[in-house]
């Protein structure tokens, strides 16, 4: 009786399994689901498609220029200014005692490295934001010159201008006329020698 119990207890366990095997839901198939039709904000992609990436055909833009020439001007200036500092200091020391010598020559470096580069990157930020705003307006398409300097003159004569402009309008107007003449000799230079006009990611250079 007890071998019979137990063949009836495991032919109904097997029969319950079997039962809810059966029961059990299949799985949908989601590989044919698209998600570019489901979600379209997704922007996915359904077919193989080659990526464009963005490009500028004047290279760098107006902000990525305006910290490079703003970090080159600071940084030449800060050497330049430091050197001269450094040569008017041992030039300029009234005693010949070495902890003399050395605080003249700290005094005097550190005020022409901290004035030239302030002057420098300034200035360098100025021409470049300007020259930005001038690209972005195009005005090259409204004269009737066409030279790849007209939009690095105008900016160097608003830059010089707006950096003196507190000195006076006489001032300002040459420090305008300083800037858009070294914009043109550095064009005219590198017209005779062959080379190509502001290559570098410093202004004008």
């Amino acid at each position: 009786k007890k071998a019979t119990k137990a063949t009836h207890t495991t032919a109904l366990l097997f029969a319950m399994d079997e039962s809810s095997s059966s029961a059990a839901p299949s799985l949908p198939n989601l590989g044919n689901i698209r998600l570019g039709t489901v979600a379209p904000s997704l922007q996915m992609k359904t077919e193989s498609e080659p990526d464009y990436l963005d490009f500028d055909i004047k290279g760098r833009g107006m902000w990525e220029k305006t910290v490079a020439s703003t970090g080159w001007g600071y940084l030449i200036g800060t050497l330049g200014g430091g050197l001269y500092g450094v040569k008017t200091g041992l030039s300029s020391v009234p005693n010949s005692r070495f902890k003399v010598k050395v605080n003249a020559l700290l005094n005097h470096g550190g005020r022409g490295a901290s004035r030239t580069g302030n002057a420098i990157g300034c200035v360098a930020m100025l021409y470049s934001l300007t020259e930005g705003l001038l690209d972005k307006s195009d005005i090259e398409d409204y004269s009737p010159v066409n030279s790849p300097a007209l939009n690095p003159a105008l900016a160097s004569f608003l830059a010089g201008l707006a950096y003196k402009s507190t000195a006076g309008p006489r001032v300002a107007a040459l420090a305008g006329c300083i800037g858009a003449g070294t914009v043109a000799g550095t064009y005219g230079i590198t017209t005779l020698t062959g080379m190509k006009f502001a290559n570098t990611n410093f202004m004008f250079f």
